[in-house]
């Protein structure tokens, strides 16, 4: 009896301890986060800045929608935003004048609420017994936080944190009904929303519109289904009554697939190259490696037709980014995909408990872990990077902005579009393509050099351009004049030197005095080069 009731008291102390592992987790998270937000924040003297001038086009393009436009210009549109979604969510954080404070938000929402459905995904597959395996659990917790870069993602201002939630949620729901259990409206939500976040959603969001199916959830399915299609729908009817093409120009500028594709042109040699780059990219190589430890869990599974399910699903979004996707631009762009593929092979490894050894599964589990954390090691690397990444961006594009838009206040050219468009009343002409149709088009039809570039700053009555002179292999026009050059120290930046011009257009003793005090009040690490006539 004694023996009885001491087991019985051992159940809800269990059981206290296993709901607690993911707030537990989530504190942790919130200590390192916070501990990088501020570091962040003083190294940029006291200002919230993300490690990526990107962020800044999404908010430029939520003002814009609030005023009925579409772009980062009142008097052009154009569709730089990498995400259908994302520009309107922030639409309604700059409605609350929350400035950057909103995509923090947001993505440190995000952030957390992954960590804890990671956890409970792998709780309710059994995987970890709190009493017994408690060092497994501390290093499967860690992996929640940095599988799905939760610190360091937040901090690019993106949607990729949002994503990386959908995913993980989604996972969630085809998990749930392979229990036999019915997936609830957040399972639903995440579904629906991963195509509408990031266009690579679609792979994963089809592929689990067809697990559902095949788990018995198939009025679930043709929902999620139907829903997306209005969605996409409603998007191309926006870009094309605007006159613009149905894909975002970052993706047709960054994507050679997409891009070959919405120009007609053949695909499959694409992706070939695509796939050869996944190969050869480590954070590909990592993938595949995740997948091939993938499959073959799954063939432990063959009794477990509902686990199977799932495992496949994930396998064919894997596939499809090693043929269609890209990596890297600080860790971001695959970072839903590994953490999918993390939580699932960790997954697989709970279920193959039943069908194995107490020391295979625990070697099977070991294994697991390793090479989970071996592919997550990027995203710790990023989290120490943080700080700095923001550094850079305040020392570069911070300051560009805070040049044309206190200093100088008049048409501008540029080739790095955020902080420098976001909030600025005047005409801001990007020369790589993304806030500018024009440019985009000039670029895919091959014809685009100092002629065209003189001609728009001409129309646009731009006065002053600040590039990267080797993004312009063809050079700038004539008439352009060198007159200064910045130098930064960049993490993320393409380039630490921007090279400022003037053009027939500019007010000699306007640049002047403008220049003179940008160089008065830059940063420590900063340093004006003035060229000589």
């Amino acid at each position: 009896m004694p023996g009885i009731a001491a087991n019985q008291a051992s159940f809800p102390r269990s059981s206290a301890i296993r709901q607690s592992v993911p707030l537990v987790t989530a504190s942790l998270w919130l200590v390192l986060f916070a501990v990088t937000l501020i570091f962040s924040v003083t190294l940029c003297d006291g200002r919230l800045i993300f490690t990526l001038d990107d962020p800044y086009i999404h908010l430029a393009v939520a003002d814009h929608i609030r005023s009925g436009g579409y772009g980062v210009n009142a008097s052009e549109v154009s569709s730089p935003s990498s995400s259908i979604i994302w520009p309107y969510l922030l639409a309604v954080t700059e409605t609350l004048h929350l400035g950057a404070f909103g995509p923090l938000l947001i993505n440190a929402a995000a952030a957390a609420a992954t960590v804890v459905a990671f956890l409970r995904i792998l709780e309710s597959a059994e995987l970890l017994d709190p009493g017994r395996e408690k060092p497994l659990l501390f290093f499967v917790a860690l992996l929640a936080i940095f599988s799905s870069s939760a610190i360091a993602l937040p901090m690019t201002g993106m949607e990729h944190s949002l994503h990386v939630w959908a995913t993980v949620a989604t996972f969630g729901g085809l998990t749930e009904a392979a229990r036999g259990r019915s997936p609830t409206a957040m399972h639903f939500a995440a579904l629906v929303l991963l195509p509408l976040i990031r266009f690579e959603g679609i792979a994963f969001a089809v592929a689990a519109m067809m697990g559902f199916a095949l788990l018995g959830q198939r009025r679930f399915a043709a929902a999620a289904a139907a829903v997306t299609l209005c969605a996409y729908a409603a998007y191309f009817a926006r870009m094309a009554s605007l006159g613009l093409p149905l894909l975002p120009s970052s993706v047709l500028l960054k994507s050679r697939i997409a891009e070959s594709g919405y120009e007609g042109a053949g695909v499959f040699g694409s992706i070939l190259r695509n796939l050869g780059d996944s190969f050869a990219d480590p954070a590909g190589f990592r993938l595949m490696l995740l997948g091939l430890a993938l499959a073959g869990a799954m063939a432990l599974l063959r009794s477990d037709r509902g686990a199977l399910i799932v495992c496949a699903t994930v396998l064919a979004a894997i596939a499809a980014h090693l043929g269609f996707g890209q990596y890297g631009w600080f860790y971001r762009y695959e970072v839903y995909i590994v953490a999918l593929a993390v939580l699932a092979l960790l997954y697989a490894a709970a279920r193959a408990r039943a069908v194995l050894s107490v020391p295979q599964w625990t070697a099977a589990t070991l294994a697991s872990i390793g090479l989970a954390g071996f592919a997550s090691v990027g995203y710790a690397s990023a989290a120490l990077e943080t700080p700095f990444a923001s550094r850079g961006v305040y020392e570069q594009h911070y300051q560009l902005g805070r040049f044309a838009q206190q200093l100088y206040r008049r048409p501008i050219a540029v080739n790095d579009l955020g902080l420098v468009a976001w909030g600025n009343p005047n005409f801001v002409l990007d020369l790589w393509g993304l806030g500018s149709e024009r440019v985009r088009k000039a670029k895919r039809a091959g014809r685009y050099g100092p002629p065209e570039i003189a001609a728009l700053a001409d129309e646009h009555h731009v006065g002053v351009a600040m590039i990267y002179d080797s993004w312009f292999a063809q050079g700038v026009p004539a008439s352009w004049r060198k007159v200064a050059i910045l130098h930064t120290i960049p993490v993320t930046g393409a380039r630490g030197d921007v090279s400022f011009y003037v053009t027939p257009a500019a007010e000699p003793l306007l640049v002047a005095g403008a220049l003179k005090a940008f160089a008065s009040t830059l940063p420590a690490r900063d340093r004006l080069e003035m060229v000589a006539p």
